[in-house]
C-alpha cells in the first residue's frame, strides 16, 4: 500500500505526529511563547519571574504550560541541534518545569491529560544532559492537572510518579494525597552527554510503573497507586544545582494510550 499524501497520517514519517493512540513531538522547532495573564486579563510579555507560567506552543501542535522556578533570565528555551534546551540560564537553583495540560482547564483527554480508570496510559520523554554534575535533579513522569506549579516541586507536589536524572543517580520519586514523597535510587546511572529516555506507565487501576530506554530500572521497587478518577498530566522538572551549564535538551516527547 503506497504511503499516504500530504496532510494524512505517515505511520513512517515525523511530519505526522499522530500514530493511532499516541501522538510523538519532536522540538524540531523553536516554540511561540506567550504570557498566561493574557488569559481573561491583558497582554504581558515573558519576563522569567518567578513561578510566572508562560505557553510555549510548537509548530507541531505541542503546547506546553511552563513555568519558570527562580527569577531567570532566560524566558524561553534555548535552540540546540538535537531539539530545545530547557536549562534556563547557569544560575543555582534556577530552573524550568512544564505540564501539558493548563491547570484549571478542561484538558484533552487523551491527549495532554488522563483519567485514571477510563484507560491505561504512558509518557515518555528523551532527554540530553551534557553535565550531570551541575543538575540539582532533572526529572518526568506524571503529575496531578490540578495542582498549581510551586517553586520547589520535589516533595511539595502533592500527587505524583516521576523518574530522573539526580545528580548522575536515575531516581524514581513518587507521591499520593500529600503524603511524603518516596525516593528509590535505581542504581541505574547518567553520564555527561547521555540521551536517555525516562518512561512512566499507568494501568488502568492507577499503578504506575517506570523504565529507562524501554528497560526495567536495576533496582525496581518504586510503585504507587492513583486514585481512580484522578486526572493526570504528563510533567516535566529541571532545576540547577550550580553557575555552571548543564545542557538539557529535549529531543523526543511520547504521550499516549497503553
Amino acid at each position: 500500500m503506497a504511503n499516504p499524501m500530504y496532510g494524512q497520517n505517515k505511520l513512517d514519517s515525523k511530519i505526522d505526529l499522530v500514530h493511532g493512540k499516541s501522538r510523538v513531538y519532536h522540538f524540531g522547532a523553536p516554540p511561540i511563547l506567550q504570557d498566561d495573564l493574557i488569559y481573561g486579563g491583558a497582554y504581558s510579555a515573558p519576563d522569567g519571574g518567578d513561578n510566572d507560567v508562560v505557553i510555549h506552543q510548537y509548530p507541531d501542535g505541542l503546547q506546553l504550560s511552563c513555568a519558570y522556578m527562580g527569577a531567570v533570565d532566560e524566558d524561553g528555551p534555548s535552540i540546540a541541534s538535537t531539539g530545545m534546551n530547557y536549562e534556563a540560564g547557569d544560575t543555582n537553583n534556577e530552573g524550568f518545569q512544564w505540564v501539558m495540560s493548563y491547570p484549571g482547564t478542561k484538558g484533552v483527554e487523551g491527549v495532554d491529560s488522563f483519567t485514571v480508570g477510563k484507560a491505561a496510559f504512558y509518557a515518555k520523554l528523551r532527554y540530553n544532559i551534557e553535565t550531570v554534575a551541575d543538575v540539582d535533579y532533572c526529572f518526568f513522569g506524571f503529575r496531578l492537572k490540578s495542582q498549581a506549579s510551586v517553586a520547589e516541586p520535589r516533595g511539595s507536589a502533592t500527587d505524583y510518579a516521576v523518574i530522573g536524572n539526580n545528580n548522575g543517580d536515575i531516581d524514581a520519586e513518587t507521591a499520593l494525597n500529600n503524603s511524603t514523597n518516596t525516593v528509590i535510587d535505581t542504581t541505574d546511572s547518567w553520564t555527561d552527554g547521555e540521551s536517555k529516555t525516562m518512561e512512566v506507565y499507568v494501568a488502568l487501576n492507577g499503578a504506575a510503573t517506570f523504565k529507562i530506554d524501554g528497560q526495567d530500572p536495576t533496582v525496581n521497587t518504586q510503585s504507587v497507586t492513583f486514585d481512580s478518577a484522578d486526572v493526570l498530566t504528563p510533567w516535566f522538572v529541571v532545576l540547577k544545582d550550580n553557575g555552571a551549564s548543564c545542557n538539557c535538551i529535549l529531543e523526543r516527547l511520547e504521550v499516549g494510550l497503553q
